[in-house]
């Protein structure tokens, strides 16, 4: 339960007893402090430290100019800051980056990599991580095979260059032309360890390494009333009162249900069809600050405008019946307690540089 701070300065704050909520424990979590592993890809410092190289390696593209770490940069919480990615032929990361207009662009928004490692994880309790789902529409499961989407895909860092079925047969023979490459995935997985199946496991071990820790959150959940300020506890109880953590539950504050909102689209894009029945994952709000703009398609560019699109759109959810309100207090203290889940720490590091020689993180 609360500790007696924590109810005196929300019943004082929210100026009304009537506005506390259940203990939040009962809705929301702390993030373990285990990452699962698959038994046939245990976190090896020799595989994470590959997985790091290869995350950061353009050479993984068709045309050698976009790593996984174009599109999921930590300055910008291993997101990109873009409504949707552009692929292959782009120059620069973030929101900056820039392309020829017949480069390709993804049809999607590029969700933070920081807590893939718990995919799967909601107040029900963890699934197995080769179960786990990912991608907006759920269409794999595991980190290893969601690895593998990206360098086959065209518009993401296949290009057009390698034909589908040749792309990965093309990575991992210049992966074997390179000695250091070769040494490390046979230190990693023995003689012969330079295939396409030990690529995603060495990337999956790496991503399972970006984890973020001891946010405000965290520690308020861990008892710290302290860790959190009075505006940040109202939001907190606005939250949940309001409805909002009945999508955005659990550790990673996402059921992982699929669910059809009514979203704008951007001007010009195709119809998206989510799962097939226009349906999208329930995204995370870990880091949700650091990760704008925001939806499946990147439609909305604030948290304001999203509080909006709530508030103002038809939605189709039952989960999501009449309308939705900001959190008594204010919009204010909503966006405050989402800084909250926002301010933990994680792992920052860009190589200096990667074994093909080429520049990290692509041109």
């Amino acid at each position: 339960m609360l500790g007696p701070a924590g109810v005196a300065v929300v019943a004082l704050l929210a100026g009304c007893t009537d506005y506390l909520t259940p203990d939040p424990r009962e809705t929301l979590a702390a993030l373990p402090s285990v990452v699962p592993e698959p038994a046939d890809n245990p976190g090896r410092p020799e595989t994470i430290e590959l997985g790091r190289l290869l995350y950061w390696d353009p050479i993984l593209s068709g045309d050698r100019d976009i790593a996984c770490a174009t599109c999921h940069h930590p300055e910008f919480g291993y997101s990109d800051g873009l409504a949707v990615s552009v692929g292959t032929g782009g120059r620069g990361v973030g929101p900056a980056r820039d392309a020829d207009p017949a480069a390709p662009r993804t049809s999607r928004n590029a969700q933070t990599v920081l807590v893939t490692a718990w995919n799967g994880l909601s107040v029900d309790g963890a699934v197995a991580p080769e179960l786990a789902p990912m991608f907006w529409d759920h269409r794999v499961t595991s980190l290893e095979a969601q690895v593998l989407g990206p360098i086959t895909s065209a518009a993401e860092m296949r290009g057009t260059t390698v034909a589908e079925d040749q792309i990965l047969d093309e990575v991992v023979a210049r992966l074997g032309a390179i000695p250091e490459y070769v040494t490390r995935f046979e230190a990693a997985f023995g003689a012969g360890g330079v295939t396409a199946t030990n690529l995603a496991k060495a990337i999956a071990a790496f991503e399972r390494t970006l984890v973020p820790t001891n946010s405000s959150f965290d520690r308020y959940m861990a008892g710290d009333d302290d860790a959190l300020t009075p505006a940040q506890i109202r939001g907190l109880h606005g939250f949940i009162y309001q409805g909002c953590a009945r999508c955005h539950s659990g550790p990673l504050f996402s059921d992982f249900q699929l669910h059809e909102l009514a979203i704008p689209s951007r001007p010009g894009a195709p119809v998206d069809l989510g799962d097939g029945q226009r349906r999208f994952r329930t995204p995370s709000l870990r880091m949700v600050t650091l990760t704008a703009p925001y939806m499946h398609n990147g439609a909305l560019a604030t948290l304001g405008a999203v509080f909006d699109n709530y508030h103002n759109n038809r939605v189709t959810d039952p989960l999501l019946e009449g309308d939705v309100e900001v959190a008594v207090g204010g919009a204010d203290d909503l966006i405050l307690f989402f800084d909250a889940i926002s301010d933990g720490t994680f792992d920052r590091t860009i190589p200096a540089r990667v074994p093909s020689g080429l520049p990290p993180g692509g041109p």
